[in-house]
């Protein structure tokens, strides 16, 4: 055990010190290095490394048909247009950071969150420069959204997915929507208002430019002929079709218990006839991001050396999170370790500690509430500093080569009350429904 626990321990503070430090090597090549230990040291062996890897086979599957809708939405300019159309929407620059907020915070249920704040940023740094905006609060206020709104769907960002196909939870989109769609509705409504509060008065001195020439409104689908851009770019069919097969067909299977298709599996379909249709394929595989590939499946067989080598157990004896027997105080405990363990590791591999600690606690297909209460726990942590989720380490990155810093204190002045907020009417709802 003292092995795995070196090990692990090691690899985590590596992931710390590299978020803290912001330097050295990116988080999926510390989880690499520490795969590797975890086999060259005998804590797992090879062929129990590749079951590993092999059992969450459809976690990488689905993240890499999400990457390769992500890759092709961008490339085609949908992902810039949807965004520039929101924008457009605003009447007021002091409601710039509500609209904002709820309208980032609905795309990010359905378009992986990290792939969204890497087509967010340069839009909302080239507003700022046009409008003589201080770029700050949007790209807070766009760190802030991504976070609330991918709460809401299994596809929303990694850590939902883990959790969506780890869990054994039957019809997961059904599951999550039935629980986190009153919530998260709440929490986009009321998290728009705090940041209208926040943000208003700094975004509010454009005003009279902004009212004397008012900027031109794109419409939402262009007036070009729909066969070409689906000729040239698949994605923006194929994207929101998959999107309405996945979501049919999962909530139509949960409300008939009739046969349930893998939600990997459609999603898989529709990236593997986008690629097939698409005239660079080449050039759309290249953008899919592999290194969190990598990271996932280095971070599987990290966490099954822990298991094999007792560290998960130990982990689990130590963590004050209540069994299935005792529901609210569960959800109280699973929320509350969520926000602090994010911060320490990132919410992607505290999930991946958490989901065997939690079977090890008996809680399995029969305790949804649990599941969803880990995924958006995790998640919501996000918005308590920089260190909680990647997709805030990827807007501090992209704002720091245009030359913008957002330092930690900033982050938290305004994170940690939304968290607060968030977080509070995620228990309310949770504690309510049980």
């Amino acid at each position: 055990m003292a092995v795995a626990a070196v090990i692990f321990g090691g690899t985590l503070a590596g992931v710390v010190a590299r978020q803290l430090l912001r330097k050295g090597p990116p988080v999926w090549a510390i989880f690499v290095a520490g795969a590797f230990l975890t086999v060259a040291s005998g804590t797992l062996s090879v062929p129990a490394a590749s079951i590993a890897v092999a059992a969450n086979l459809s976690i990488l599957v689905f993240l890499f048909s999400l990457f390769v809708f992500a890759a092709g939405l961008e490339r085609a300019g949908a992902l810039d247009h949807v965004a520039r159309w929101i924008v457009g929407r605003v009447r007021k620059p002091g409601d710039l950071s509500w609209m904002l907020f709820v309208a980032f915070g609905v795309l990010a249920a359905f378009v992986l969150n990290d792939a969204l704040v890497l087509v967010g940023v340069p839009l909302l740094l080239t507003l700022a420069r046009r409008t003589r905006l201080p770029p700050e609060p949007l790209l807070l206020t766009l760190a802030f959204s991504v976070t609330v709104g991918s709460v809401l769907t299994p596809f929303g960002n990694p850590q939902n997915l883990l959790v969506s196909l780890e869990s054994g939870m039957r019809g997961p989109v059904a599951t999550f929507l039935r629980y986190l769609l009153l919530p998260t509705a709440l929490n986009l409504a009321v998290g728009g208002a705090y940041l209208r509060f926040r943000f208003g008065k700094a975004l509010t001195p454009v005003a009279a430019p902004a009212e004397s020439s008012p900027p031109t409104r794109l419409r939402l689908f262009p007036d070009r002929p729909l066969l070409p851009i689906l000729r040239s770019s698949p994605a923006v069919g194929l994207f929101p079709v998959t999107m309405v097969v996945m979501v049919t067909t999962d909530v139509a299977a949960s409300v008939t218990r009739g046969p349930q298709v893998p939600l990997y599996a459609i999603a898989l379909g529709g990236a593997v006839v986008t690629l097939l249709a698409s005239p660079g394929r080449k050039a759309l595989l290249e953008r899919v991001d592999w290194s969190i590939l990598l990271l996932f499946a280095a971070l599987f067989v990290v966490v099954a050396g822990a298991v094999a080598g007792g560290v998960v157990g130990a982990v689990e004896s130590l963590l004050p999170i209540s069994g299935p027997a005792e529901p609210i105080r569960g959800v109280a405990s699973i929320l509350l370790t969520s926000l602090g363990g994010a911060q320490l590791v990132s919410n992607v591999p505290w999930v991946g500690l958490q989901i065997p600690a939690m079977h090890g606690l008996g809680y399995g297909p029969g305790t949804p509430w649990a599941w969803v209460a880990l995924a958006a726990g995790s998640t919501l942590a996000g918005n308590v500093t920089l260190l909680g989720a990647a997709s805030n380490l990827i807007v501090v990155e992209e704002a720091e080569r245009a030359g913008i810093r957002i330092g930690l204190r900033t982050f938290v002045r305004y994170g940690l009350p939304l968290a607060g907020l968030t977080v509070a009417i995620l228990f309310a709802c949770l504690a309510f429904g049980l």
